[in-house]
């Protein structure tokens, strides 16, 4: 079974669906989109974000937000960016869908209210910023403020090729690591600070089933996501999950309050490592 067909963007790979209409203020749906119109640089991947968003960049996005929220500008503001270059979908991920191979540059914001956030994928064109909302990764609450999270400075670890899915728990001043990956072969591992401390085989049916949950959920949208408080600071521990290149992180303390399809991930990995015997 193939979890995901991917597009390219360069904050990391990610899925694609079919270009919204232009001109449309749902939720999901483009806001005066033409990428047939743009014009950027060649180096975009390398650009400085704070030299892309600038103040008039900045309320231009914000407009189109609050058009698309059907909210005052003045409630709104961006509380993270980056830069990224998307595919003919703009960067969002629905099952079984194709998308046009084509670079569209722009970047990925986060607006709040300083209650509710949303992400946005928003590309230039003249004289305006089109914006797409990623539904997935949006709709955190109760001031849980996601942000994007950051490029390693060097090669870290690299992923295991055979797996399909990990998560990884650290954090604790006694540097604690769990980790618990599902590999393409069924075997469930779980090892602590690099020990192998656990091992159990699911069987076909239940690795297909926890693989339709990603896709249901369009686990693509959440990657990069990072939805953490303070206490991660404290050196309460994270988790991040991952399969493939794709990863987002949480924190299990306001985990009630970030988005649902991420909720819905982490209830089903649960359940599947708990049905295994593993805790």
């Amino acid at each position: 079974m193939t979890l995901f067909a991917l597009g390219t963007l360069t904050t990391g790979a990610l899925a694609c669906a079919p270009l919204p209409d232009a001109e449309t203020s749902s939720p999901g749906e483009a806001v005066v989109v033409d990428p047939a119109t743009d014009e950027q640089p060649g180096d975009w991947g390398d650009a400085n974000v704070d030299d892309v968003l600038t103040p008039a960049v900045r309320t231009r996005i914000l407009q189109n937000v609050a058009l698309d929220l059907d909210r005052p500008v003045a409630d709104l503001r961006i509380a993270a960016a980056e830069t990224a270059t998307f595919d003919g979908c703009m960067g969002l991920y629905v099952p079984d869908m194709a998308c046009t191979a084509i670079a569209i540059f722009g970047l990925r914001v986060v607006v709040t209210d300083g209650d509710q956030s949303w992400v946005y994928h928003t590309h230039q064109e003249v004289g305006t910023h089109g914006v797409v909302q990623n539904p997935t990764a949006s709709g955190s609450r109760n001031g849980l403020i996601p942000d994007f999270i950051p490029h390693p400075v060097a090669d870290g670890e690299a992923e295991p090729e055979d797996h399909l899915f990990r998560a990884v728990e650290s954090g604790s001043l006694a540097g604690y690591v769990k980790e618990t990956m599902l590999m393409t072969d069924g075997r469930l591992i779980q090892r602590e600070s690099g020990r192998v401390i656990a091992e159990a085989r699911l069987s076909p049916e239940q690795v297909a089933a926890f693989q339709q949950v990603l896709e249901d959920q369009r686990f693509p949208n959440l990657h990069r996501m990072r939805y953490v408080t303070e206490a991660a600071f404290a050196d309460y521990p994270t988790v991040r999950l991952s399969s493939r290149h794709l990863e987002t992180e949480y924190i299990d303390l306001a985990l009630e309050d970030a988005p649902i399809a991420l909720q819905t991930i982490v209830v089903a990995w649960s359940d599947l490592v708990s049905e295994a015997g593993l805790q």
